[in-house]
């Protein structure tokens, strides 16, 4: 009895101990924190900036008189898109601390670009007034990529940088012909004659980069702002189909389809705000 009021008091603080130790694992330190993912989602504006690119237009088929088939072949003309406005949307799975996959789509407004003087000049190199008439085609781009992304720092830090590579796919959309025609003289009075007629962008894979960064509101906080430059590498092909039918000359019929591959090859510069979830695993 004695001994049992002695043991006590000595076994009770030494079997805490022993307790604490064997929860805490081997070493003697408490376990770590079970491992988290994030996921997050982005939304914002995405400022496009297309390639100017020499374009190589050949004839597909002609036809019109004979005089002005032998004139009408091969050319080459500047394509130089405006710069423009879109959005973007993406998501984003951060599996591991320092790797992610992401999806994203952009689309841009509508470019406007592609200089038809070279085209003009075929039919009266004397004539000077073509600068009047540029931008002889519009367009809508769709881009959608996935990329594998890598983030140097700890999840811990409130500015996360990063970089990523990967495929992306890109479609045209309400593509138009614009400006396409002639200036002529009409009883000595200068007057632009439109063409009909459609244009048209190919799709077309091709691979992606791009450099970001996240700045967190708060350590505690699920939001936060992205900066991001993105390169597509983009090769399409531009289709012209123009038609004219005159009825002034003997209603001659005058029609002109020719095409050329054009690399769009954007840089996109994204501002946005995003939300992350985290969770465990």
């Amino acid at each position: 009895m004695k001994m049992t009021r002695i043991l006590i008091p000595v076994m009770t603080p030494l079997a805490l101990a022993i307790s604490s130790v064997a929860s805490a694992g081997p070493a003697g330190y408490a376990p770590p924190p079970p491992k988290t993912q994030e996921f997050k989602v982005r939304i914002g504006g995405a400022y496009i900036s297309p390639n100017s690119d020499n374009v190589t237009f050949a004839d597909r088929w002609l036809e019109g008189p004979d005089d002005f088939i032998d004139d009408w072949g091969a050319f080459r003309s500047n394509v130089d898109p405006s710069d423009e406005w879109g959005w973007f949307i993406n998501v984003e799975w951060r599996a591991t601390d320092h790797m992610s996959v992401s999806l994203s789509y952009t689309e841009g407004d509508r470019h406007t670009g592609g200089d038809n003087r070279p085209w003009l000049r075929r039919f009266n190199p004397d004539f000077d007034e073509f600068h009047r008439r540029r931008d002889f085609a519009r367009w809508k781009p769709q881009i959608t990529a996935a990329y594998l992304n890598y983030y140097p720092l700890d999840p811990s830090c409130m500015v996360q940088p990063y970089m990523g590579v990967g495929i992306n796919y890109t479609d045209f959309t309400d593509e138009r012909l614009r400006h396409w025609g002639w200036w002529d003289f009409d009883d000595d009075v200068e007057v632009f004659r439109p063409w009909d007629g459609r244009v048209n962008l190919g799709d077309n894979w091709g691979y992606t980069w791009q450099i970001g960064v996240d700045f967190n509101f708060g350590h505690d906080s699920s939001w936060l702002i992205n900066l991001a430059a993105i390169y597509y590498d983009v090769d399409t092909d531009i289709e012209v189909d123009a038609f004219w039918f005159d009825t002034n000359d003997d209603n001659e019929f005058y029609r002109h389809r020719f095409g050329g591959d054009y690399l769009f090859d954007p840089w996109s510069f994204n501002i946005g705000v995003g939300y992350k979830f985290d969770f465990h695993w």
